[in-house]
């Protein structure tokens, strides 16, 4: 619709929020970046297989690298010791067993002697190729040659990239963790199952209800140090060599040192962390109250110079170590007991001078406290295995392709019931689809995934708000096939564990596949059991199958323009129709009038107009049934006309001026003249003559005349 007043007024029939249409009002494509040259604060991911600049080492293809970085990353060059323990178990170091290392020693200066180190100031983020060192799964990509105008593509047949793009407990940060108001991750894919000669079990075949997994967000896995593991190989398994009758089991990574046993240093405070519980939780403390510790003699409670400290951990500093700065106190995690006494209420002792009670003395029979100031401990025990379900609840989401074609996501979601007095922790599977065939087999299909939340956050809300309700949109070569409300939005967080036993699990990124969780975990003693068919590894350890082109990742909303503009882009590539990109009676171009007949069937619709490739020429598809070739098409011999409908014609109406101008040249009979809303005849007996798009009154408008013309023109 257009009003042709000096406002204009142009709005667009657009189904790109939900199937219905709806008016916009909006410019064409002026407000999104162009396919190429967009990065920094909108596009910070960019992988584009046919770009060997991907690659870190080609012509090895195990470590990819963003073509384009984010302008807030942090980069300033890290190196991390302990990389070894968390390194091993998706790939990122690989354990190769040597038939002589009986005992596993190269094993053990992985887990203990790895360092990771990444260079300062690249700030792309940097995935690497997902295997495992049990040598029960493969994880098979290939770089691909399509034969075709999309070139080398990566065809995934079990394999996919994964890494992260934060460290917990530094700055290093090449992606923000939240954005303030949309995010969009957008993928050149090919759905295909005719991809074969693979030899090895793929995750696919341990969970195929987990297949079809393409983009994954979140922590990798769970805490694998959430219990106590004192290693597989027990008994007269000494050196790791089981002597002659013996008769207990010696497994294929047995390792002299276990997990159990195992400390880290903490390089800030100097404190040594167990890796198995009870966990050790480090706090500092600016101590503004003078919190002191208290001495173990219990006949001075307030506690003297050079008396030990008391073992509950209640102030790690007594009244003569405190030099006014803050405090670094340490503690085992406890867990509370008993609910009572939740106020310090004491029993008061027996002798009825001392109501207040001392040390040793029997207490009161009256039950108002049972315990005094010497017996009180707090009611709690050291917590001896950690609740690996809390790392992982809203901090796991994938996306994902069925067989079946529907596409959708599944995530975690936490959840929780009150049992007595106690609140039991859970998580749940949200999972929601597009209807069935969005997706087809062996064609390149367009996938684009859209987060806008309710409401936009700026940097302060983004830091102290918690997540927002939104909408999740699915697009299927930039047409738009599931929309999911009152979405939660998905914010990464740090596992609750000290930060040096957990380098680069949490805030995770994977393009091909999911996740594995702990299914290839290495640790000393080869892999705790206890570790295996968790809710990351149940739930997200499932690849795609089929070619990846291009990925891309914007953190900031690309509206339905944008979006469509890039299958239009990218049409003659992906051998799209653009007439799949905008609608039944489309503008589609072909090279020459013999391509009209290579228009495949599933993509034609009757009246869909075609243009031959530089030339005004149109065809227009009949209605009747099609015989495949040029007898299915009417020419419209550049005829195809729009309406001017009641302009002002430029000139001005002064009471002399007789000749006016419009702004196309009319179809010839095709106008009508309007004085003061009156309709003129034409020709030299009537009101005007037209030549061109000149249109010359016989008699000269009065002052004040409005002037109004309709008109169709091609």
């Amino acid at each position: 619709m257009r009003n042709y007043g000096r406002k204009s007024i142009d709005l667009k029939l657009t189904d790109s929020e939900y199937y219905d249409f709806y008016l916009y009002n909006g410019g064409d494509t002026g407000e999104f970046c162009d396919d190429n040259t967009c990065s920094g604060n909108s596009m910070v991911i960019w992988y584009d297989f046919n770009d060997t600049d991907i690659f870190e080492n080609y012509p090895n293809i195990d470590t990819i690298k963003s073509l384009v970085s984010w302008s807030g990353a942090t980069n300033t060059g890290y190196t991390f010791n302990t990389f070894g323990l968390t390194g091993l178990d998706n790939g990122a170091l690989v354990y190769n067993k040597l038939s002589a290392d009986t005992k596993n020693i190269g094993l053990v200066d992985i887990l203990t002697g790895s360092t990771l180190t990444i260079p300062g100031n690249d700030d792309r983020l940097t995935l690497t190729r997902v295997t495992g060192s049990t040598g029960q799964f493969v994880y098979p990509i290939e770089y691909f040659d399509d034969s075709s105008p999309v070139g080398y593509t990566g065809l995934f047949l079990g394999g996919f990239y994964q890494g992260y793009y934060k460290i917990d407990g530094s700055t290093y940060e090449v992606l923000p963790n939240r954005v303030p108001k949309a995010w969009v991750a957008d993928f050149w894919l090919n759905k295909s199952d005719s991809f074969s000669g693979i030899t090895g079990t793929t995750l696919n075949d341990a969970y195929p209800n987990n297949k079809g997994f393409f983009f994954y967000l979140g922590t990798r896995a769970e805490n694998k140090f959430w219990n106590i593991f004192e290693g597989n190989n027990t008994g007269c398994t000494l050196n790791c060599e089981s002597p002659s009758g013996c008769t207990d089991f010696v497994t294929n990574f047995c390792t002299e040192l276990k997990e159990s046993e195992m400390q880290i240093n903490d390089p800030d405070t100097g404190y040594s962390i167990y890796l198995d519980p009870p966990q050790l939780e480090i706090k500092e403390i600016e101590n503004q109250f003078l919190i002191y510790g208290r001495a173990k003699n219990t006949s001075h409670r307030c506690g003297y110079c050079g008396e030990p400290r008391d073992s509950d951990a209640y102030g790690r500093e007594t009244v003569c170590s405190f030099t006014g700065t803050s405090i670094t106190t340490a503690e085992f995690v406890r867990k509370k007991t008993d609910n009572r006494n939740q106020f310090l209420i004491y029993g008061r002792a027996k002798n009825a001078s001392d109501r207040c009670g001392h040390c040793g003395e029997p207490r009161d029979s009256d039950t108002y406290g049972r315990e005094t100031v010497c017996s009180y401990s707090g009611d709690s025990e050291i917590v001896l295995e950690l609740d690996k379900g809390l790392d992982i609840y809203d901090n796991a989401i994938g996306f994902r392709i069925t067989d079946d074609g529907s596409v959708g996501y599944r995530a975690l979601k936490y959840t929780g019931y009150c049992s007595g007095d106690t609140y039991i922790t859970g998580v749940t599977v949200e999972e929601q689809y597009s209807m069935s065939g969005m997706v087809k087999n062996d064609e390149w299909t367009r996938i684009t995934i859209r987060f806008v939340a309710n409401d936009r956050y700026d940097a302060t809300q983004l830091k102290c708000l918690g997540p927002r309700k939104g909408k999740l949109m699915f697009y299927v070569n930039c047409k738009l096939k599931a929309i999911f409300k009152n979405v939660d939005e998905f914010i990464a967080r740090r596992l609750q564990e000290y930060k040096g036993k957990q380098i680069g699990v949490p805030f995770n990124i994977s393009i091909g596949g999911g996740s594995q969780g702990l299914l290839e975990s290495m640790t000393f003693d080869g892999q705790d059991n206890n570790d295996l068919g968790l809710l990351i590894e149940q739930n997200f350890a499932g690849t795609f199958i089929g070619q990846i082109s291009q990925f891309k990742f914007h953190v900031e909303d690309q509206n339905w323009c944008a979006i469509s503009d890039g299958c239009v882009i990218n049409s003659a590539k992906y051998g799209l129709s653009t007439c799949e990109v905008v609608g039944l009676d489309c503008f589609a171009i072909v090279n020459s009038i013999n391509d009209l007949n290579s228009i495949p069937l599933n993509i034609r619709r009757s009246g869909m107009i075609v243009r031959v490739n530089n030339s005004n020429v149109y065809y227009k598809l009949k209605k009747d049934k099609w015989v495949n070739n040029l007898s299915d098409w009417e020419s419209l011999n550049n005829n195809l006309t729009k309406n001017a409908d009641k302009l002002e014609p430029t000139g001005v109406v002064d009471g002399t001026n007789k000749t006016f101008e419009l702004e196309h040249v009319p179809i010839p009979n095709s106008e009508h003249v309007y004085l003061n809303g009156v309709l003129q005849e034409s020709g030299q007996n009537g009101a005007y003559t037209i030549a061109g798009k000149t249109i010359t009154f016989n008699d000269v408008p009065s002052v004040g005349t409005k002037v109004l013309i309709s008109y169709k023109y091609n």
